[in-house]
């Protein structure tokens, strides 16, 4: 998610912990340290100076690609699957096991009826099984696959 630097820099002084800055010169850099800061869950700040940036074709390219990896890398997310669907992709899979599991259902619900729509397949996680995946708990709710076909 992209975020105005201030606020953020204002909950790390208040957090006591540092923000990492990077320099970005191109598409795989971007990726690497967008990856390593999700999997740190770590709050990041790009730079680009002007030669990158022309480099990269232009400012509005670098802010497009960087906005499009943050959008890309929630993957599985309600309005990542809606996204996909409308890009045209074969197949979805959406993981819900964050939200309670009444409104993981309804998403669901919605999402599979979006995707037979467009003649797509999906898989979805409905519930979850107990443990620690992405920083997320599961606490072993599971939902009746016939209510969300």
């Amino acid at each position: 998610m992209l975020v105005n630097a201030t606020e953020m820099l204002i909950k790390a002084r208040d957090g006591h912990y540092g923000v990492p800055q990077f320099n970005i010169n191109n598409l795989e850099w971007t990726k690497a340290v967008l990856t390593a800061c999700e999997e740190m869950k770590s709050p990041v700040i790009l730079g680009v100076s002007e030669g990158a940036g022309k480099y990269m074709t232009g400012f509005k390219t670098v802010a497009a690609m960087v906005d499009a990896m943050v959008d890309s890398m929630d993957h599985g997310t309600y309005e990542g699957c809606k996204a996909c669907v409308e890009a045209g992709f074969s197949s979805i899979m959406f993981d819900g096991s964050h939200y309670s599991i009444e409104e993981n259902v309804e998403k669901t619900k919605e999402l599979v009826a979006l995707a037979h729509s467009k003649g797509m397949s999906i898989e979805a996680e409905v519930g979850s099984i107990g443990g620690v995946e992405d920083g997320v708990v599961g606490n072993g709710e599971i939902a009746d696959p016939a209510e969300c076909a």
